[in-house]
């Protein structure tokens, strides 16, 4: 469905990072009755009118803790009639709300890979009654393209290390952990797990002390497309050069760029080849 012809009012599940806050921004601008809720209470959606944010660990019902039964009925309460669900939500914060009888269903028992466990959120939500929009479609300009993306030009010893990467994430993807790899010399150096892809750059940097690397970000290749695409921003960036890593090559076609003019501007100032790989 496209989510600029939606409509009824739409909800964005938010999480952290910049995206969420693209998504909402895009839609209000099109017309569209947004509203967000997030666990995140930090003021990154003073844009939209007055009461159209909504902290979820504030909601009735929820009583400080993430509940999706208290969330369902305030959506409904409002005619909320399709999510947009953007943005990370740390797992930790997951696995701290068992007490809520529905999200304990969720992640009990069962494989609780990133894919599975977001892909059994959205059944849930869908059985509720919503429609489940995807974000790539709000933002089709920052979707990456093939070859050089931003910064100088790659290196063939960068190549040879993304390329690299590519062998190592056709295994781990699949089994949905990691969409992040840092290769440097033909040899791993870190893979992404629970933490995140601005933690794995910590971690790689601290191993490397500053001898360079590559990020190589990829997406499951039957990953539903509605959630959980690889986002990469200028952050991203700082992050990489703050851990001396010189390349980041993401999957064309399955990867957003946020704020595309000043990631160019960033991968320039910093030297890092930003490099668009296909499968």
């Amino acid at each position: 469905m496209d989510p600029f012809s939606h409509p009824g009012t739409v909800a964005v599940i938010a999480g952290a990072g910049h995206l969420p806050v693209l998504a909402a921004e895009r839609m209000s601008a099109a017309g569209i009755h947004v509203c967000v809720y997030s666990p995140i209470d930090d003021g990154r959606f003073s844009f939209l009118p007055e009461g159209h944010f909504f902290h979820m660990l504030s909601l009735p019902g929820a009583e400080g803790k993430l509940n999706l039964g208290a969330l369902v009925f305030h959506m409904k309460s409002l005619g909320v009639s399709a999510v947009c669900l953007a943005g990370v939500v740390p797992k930790t914060l997951m696995y701290g709300v068992l007490e809520d009888p529905a999200l304990r269903s969720i992640l009990s028992g069962r494989a609780n890979d990133d894919h599975s466990l977001l892909g059994r959120i959205v059944s849930a939500l869908e059985r509720s009654g919503f429609s489940v929009l995807s974000y790539a479609d709000l933002v089709t300009d920052c979707i990456a393209v093939e070859g050089n993306i931003a910064g100088r030009t790659v290196t063939e010893k960068e190549m040879a290390d993304a390329a690299y990467g590519k062998r190592i994430l056709s295994v781990t993807l699949p089994l949905s952990f990691g969409q992040s790899v840092v290769v440097a010399d033909g040899a791993v150096v870190a893979i992404e797990a629970m933490e995140g892809t601005d933690e794995m750059i910590r971690r790689a940097g601290s191993i490397l002390s500053g001898a360079g690397g590559v990020v190589v970000k990829m997406m499951r290749p039957d990953q539903d497309e509605r959630f959980d695409i690889p986002t990469v921003g200028a952050e991203t960036l700082r992050n990489m050069a703050a851990a001396g890593l010189s390349c980041l090559a993401v999957e064309a076609g399955r990867t957003i760029i946020i704020h595309p003019g000043e990631f160019s501007s960033v991968a320039r100032e910093l030297s890092i080849a930003v490099e668009g790989i296909s499968r």
